[in-house]
């Protein structure tokens, strides 16, 4: 919504929704509603009726073309929520144009492209952020510092699982196309593989398996164990070969010295219905059992105000870089090639 700033108000962050599909409809969500120092003011798809009805919920000027939107809107950020293959023109195009970017994951269907996005950022000087928000989600903030303050001892074991019913509602049915969107195994699977790496670093080597099935666009489940030079393994079970009516459903533990942590959580088809204050339980080495409630905050909230206060601030983004996104996905796209041919794929 454009709101009306009086004077000695603080000045608002002016966004543009490229893409006004379920996440895009999801952000606009947050920017309009639950964060005072923004607005969308734009709203492009090429579907007319989704995007004019994004832009007359919202208040905001609708566009059919990325181009046109890019030479008259009054914008500061773009927000990229249109299906993978669209982003790497769409954020070049947009540094370009001298704006701030808030790009969703995966940030792109290869490494080649990813480079592309960061290398125009970079020479155009313009912020950018990648959406990987389990890097913002309280109960996964939480396990992160469990692991690294060493409050269970040493770490040795990861696991992720995330598993969903196929999301049919994809315009065009662009994700049931390799090439398009990647399969489950990199729209599904980045969340996880990026956050183990966001407390681990890359892998030293990786090695998966997964069920390939080109009407759900590719590999649409897979197991993915992963080696750390230190000993700690990893694992991520992912995927969106579920049947009809699955619930969303997403398990994190982790095994340590002193005790294990576990956290599990199920929401709707998609995240509606979502539960933010599913308690986290930790199992001790002496068999205490507790449970902790993290703060419910929506992460996709928490991930759009750590955006506007860096832009703000003028304080550069360290969480969810592109550098990251790329990061995440050379990991995928390794765990992809090691189920095709079979092999454990070491990471350089």
């Amino acid at each position: 919504m454009i709101k009306n700033i009086l004077p000695g108000e603080m000045i608002m962050k002016k966004v543009a929704i490229v893409g006004a599909g379920y996440i895009g409809k999801l952000h606009a969500d947050i920017l309009c509603n639950k964060i005072e120092n923004t607005c969308v003011t734009s709203i492009m798809d090429n579907v007319e009726k989704k995007g004019r009805d994004l832009a007359d919920k919202t208040g905001a000027v609708y566009y059919k073309d990325f181009d046109t939107m890019l030479r008259k809107a009054d914008v500061d950020v773009i927000a990229i929520c249109t299906p993978t293959f669209l982003h790497t023109e769409m954020v070049v195009k947009a540094a370009g144009a001298k704006k701030d970017i808030f790009c969703e994951k995966p940030l792109a269907l290869s490494v080649a492209d990813a480079e592309k996005m960061i290398t125009a950022a970079r020479n155009n000087k313009v912020n950018v952020m990648a959406g990987h928000v389990l890097r913002f989600w309280p109960v996964y903030v939480k396990v992160k510092e469990i692991i690294d303050s060493r409050e269970l001892g040493k770490t040795y074991h990861i696991y992720c699982e995330r598993l969903v019913a196929f999301p049919d509602w994809a315009e065009s049915g662009w994700n049931r196309e390799e090439g398009l969107g990647g399969g489950g195994a990199l729209d599904v699977q980045i969340h996880d593989i990026d956050y183990i790496i966001s407390i681990l670093g890359k892998p030293d080597f990786i090695n998966s398996q997964g069920t390939y099935n080109s009407a759900f666009g590719g590999w649409a489940n897979m197991v993915t164990n992963m080696g750390f030079s230190d000993g700690i393994t990893g694992c991520v079970q992912a995927g969106w070969g579920l049947p009809p009516g699955f619930p969303f459903t997403n398990v994190l533990r982790v095994v340590c010295e002193n005790g294990t942590v576990e956290w599990t959580f199920r929401a709707g088809k998609l995240l509606e219905k979502r539960d933010l204050n599913s308690p986290m339980v930790i199992y001790k080495a002496d068999g205490t059992i507790l449970e902790e409630t993290p703060d419910g905050t929506d992460a996709f909230l928490i991930q759009w105000k750590y955006f506007i206060d860096c832009l703000e601030s003028d304080r550069k983004i360290e969480n969810a870089t592109f550098e990251d996104g790329r990061n995440a996905l050379e990991v995928v796209l390794a765990a992809i090639k090691s189920a095709k041919k079979g092999k454990t794929v070491k990471i350089k």
